[in-house]
């Protein structure tokens, strides 16, 4: 799939369980968004109270964002704002903790990533990392746009990334024509962006292929997510020097927001 797909949550039917290998126990309204062909899926789900979520043992880095509500998972709990992430081949069990919903995202291809910029993280030791809203690094704050990583693809045992970058209303930056090395989903949870004639509202999900050229735009303050399966380069001008998209390689500072 080399086409860039804009979806949004309006335009699925919703279901009340996802896809095997993960299952869903209790009530849940679920509209998956996952272009045919596409190597990354996403997930806005709504969670009745004890609804949860289980994983076999079969299935690549999973990052979840709590939207609202809370989730119980590893003992532990994740707040509105934070996120965690299910570390491929790990079995869980999260638990939601009053109505809640969450973001999640997954890659289709259910194997531990075995290569890339960084190398394949290590093939034991995998486990849940759950980040509250402070995130594990903080970047940017570029005219006031930041960027929120939970997961930026450094860690030992997992290699996708998960961050949030918001803008505010006062910003006057402008999105740059760019292109990453690796296949994104980018998810508009507040404010307005543009794409060439293309308005993408809340709760819509921009399918990036990786390495082709995009930039977004528009006035007014925004958030969004963005979940990668492996660490990615950024690449300006065409024949530019690629720049590597970690939060420390961004300019960032460790927040170190562990839960």
């Amino acid at each position: 799939m080399s086409k860039l797909t804009i979806l949004s949550v309006h335009e699925v039917s919703p279901r009340d369980t996802y896809p095997a290998p993960r299952r869903v126990v209790g009530r849940a309204v679920i509209t998956m968004l996952a272009p045919d062909g596409y190597p990354l899926w996403m997930s806005d789900s709504e969670l009745a109270d004890a609804t949860s979520i289980e994983w076999d043992e079969v299935h690549g880095d999973d990052a979840v964002y709590v939207f609202s509500g809370a989730m119980a998972i590893d003992g532990r709990c994740c707040p509105a704002g934070g996120a965690f992430i299910v570390e491929s081949g790990v079995v869980a069990t999260a638990t939601a903790i009053g109505p809640t919903r969450i973001m999640h995202f997954g890659s289709v291809d259910p194997s531990m990533v075995d290569s890339g910029l960084l190398g394949a993280p290590r093939a034991d030791g995998h486990g849940v990392h759950v980040v509250g809203p402070s995130g594990m690094f903080e970047s940017g704050r570029l005219d006031g746009v930041r960027a929120t990583w939970f997961a930026d693809g450094t860690c030992e045992s997992c290699r996708c990334q998960l961050f949030d970058v918001s803008a505010p209303a006062t910003s006057s930056a402008a999105g740059k024509p760019h292109s990453h090395s690796e296949a994104e989903i980018i998810y508009l949870l507040e404010g307005s962006v543009s794409m060439g004639a293309h308005r993408l509202e809340p709760f819509t999900a921009l399918f990036v292929p990786a390495d082709v050229r995009y930039a977004l735009g528009g006035a007014g303050g925004h958030r969004f997510l963005n979940f990668r399966r492996n660490v990615s380069e950024q690449i300006y001008a065409r024949g530019s020097e690629p720049q590597l998209e970690t939060a420390m390689s961004r300019g960032g500072r460790p927040t170190h927001d562990a839960r």
